[in-house]
């Protein structure tokens, strides 16, 4: 005898049915995040958000970014989804600038994370957590000034026209 009737195929099909739609559900919760706060957001795609070539690999996420920012060319930002979860896409300048420089402490801890082991990603500013975040932005503020940019912008420069005669000495046609 089955579950609910009396088949189990009847029944199975009946879970199958109510598990796809939980899923549904719990994976389609967070799609009014952006109506809800009144930014124009990307229809999102049950199960993928707006990921959906980049995640069967049809498309780089590069090439889908940067249709993206040229589609919305003149909002200052625009939401997206990542799966289930609600990412923004900010293309003002002077917006970037606020938040990276003033607002930066509220962006602390962030969904991708460094592996500890990995020793180059361990000291990315934009891969690490707190504490050690605060910590390694502390000591890279001061290196960062305004004047200390100015100085590092000729050395740069020099290194550029070195390394430009080098590739032309190299003849890589």
């Amino acid at each position: 005898m089955a579950l609910l009737t009396r088949y189990w195929s009847l029944d199975l099909l009946a879970m199958l049915i109510s598990l796809v739609s939980l899923l549904y559900l719990y994976m389609t919760r967070n799609f009014n995040y952006w109506k809800k706060r009144g930014v124009t957001q990307i229809p999102p795609i049950p199960f993928f958000g707006n990921f959906k070539e980049i995640l069967l690999q049809q498309r780089s996420p590069g090439h889908f970014f940067r249709e993206w920012y040229n589609k919305y060319a003149p909002l200052p930002y625009v939401g997206f989804h990542v799966l289930d979860k609600p990412f923004l896409m900010i293309r003002d300048p002077e917006l970037v600038k606020h938040i990276l420089v003033k607002d930066a402490n509220y962006f602390q801890d962030k969904h991708l994370t460094a592996n500890s082991n990995d020793t180059l990603s361990a000291a990315n500013l934009f891969l690490i957590k707190n504490p050690a975040w605060k910590y390694l932005r502390s000591k890279l503020t001061s290196v960062y000034t305004a004047g200390k940019l100015k100085k590092m912008f000729d050395l740069m420069i020099d290194v550029c026209k070195d390394l430009e005669t080098y590739l032309e000495s190299c003849h890589l046609d």
